[in-house]
């Protein structure tokens, strides 16, 4: 209990840090039988952006913090919601392709817009959403609509060694039981010697869904474990916003 209390406590922190640097409210839009929750930072932009891409079980509770954090970095966030509109729950015993093409029509709709800079866009998934940001970062989907993609414990096993073609990081636990980080480390290996787009940090300790502090205190649900760890969640968010910066930031 004190746990979970603690990751709340977290959470709330998140997002008053994230919030000193006012974003506009979360804005519902939907583009070609997609949607999506959008916040943006203040200003006229244009701004680069991130599509963000949410596991299998669904949209995060804690979208409103991330998208605050997000806005306070500078970015865009399209946090896109492939659930809804098709009256689903879960997708953990499935593959789910749909989320992929979700992604890259969210990444044409942000290029619609005038505050966005249809240059600079990045995808960010967790887990599920995590294997569509690896197809991404492939140019197995998407090419020319993104920039760079970033993936939190990934099935990095469903890209089968395949070469990234835009800059990629992945960042998984070493007691990832889920999505195994060793997986992880052979799509390492299988990258061109002095030419890899993908940066791979192992975080040691730390299992699926350590970013997320809904599963504060450990959580067992069909059949995986997932457990929040604040000190990764720090690391991650550390690691994210230096990749971003280097690749959508700059011109």
């Amino acid at each position: 209990m004190e746990s979970r209390s603690l990751a709340r406590v977290a959470a709330v922190l998140l997002f008053a840090l994230a919030s000193s640097f006012p974003a506009g409210a979360a804005e519902r839009v939907r583009f070609g039988g997609v949607e999506g929750d959008l916040v943006r930072p203040t200003g006229s932009g244009p701004f680069a952006a991130i599509v963000v891409l949410h596991s299998c079980l669904g949209p995060r509770a804690d979208r409103e913090a991330l998208g605050a954090m997000l806005a306070n970095w500078g970015y865009v966030s399209l946090f896109v919601d492939d659930f809804t509109p098709r009256g689903l729950r879960e997708t953990c015993t499935v593959d789910f392709p749909e989320e992929s093409r979700d992604a890259v029509a969210a990444a044409a709709h942000l290029a619609t817009r005038p505050d966005i800079d249809a240059a600079r866009i990045g995808a960010l998934g967790f887990s599920q959403g995590g294997d569509s940001a690896l197809t991404i970062g492939a140019g197995v989907v998407g090419a020319g609509r993104f920039r760079a993609a970033a993936a939190l414990y990934p099935p990095c096993a469903n890209l089968n060694g395949r070469a990234l073609r835009y800059p990629t990081l992945v960042i998984v636990g070493a007691e990832d039981s889920v999505t195994p980080a060793e997986d992880c480390r052979r799509l390492a290996q299988a990258q061109p010697a002095g030419g890899s787009q993908l940066k791979l940090i192992v975080v040691p300790g730390v299992a699926h869904g350590f970013d997320d502090p809904a599963f504060a205190g450990g959580v067992d649900t069909l059949g995986m474990r997932l457990a929040y760890d604040g000190a990764a969640a720090r690391r991650a968010s550390v690691e994210l916003r230096r990749f971003f910066s280097a690749n959508l930031l700059r011109p």
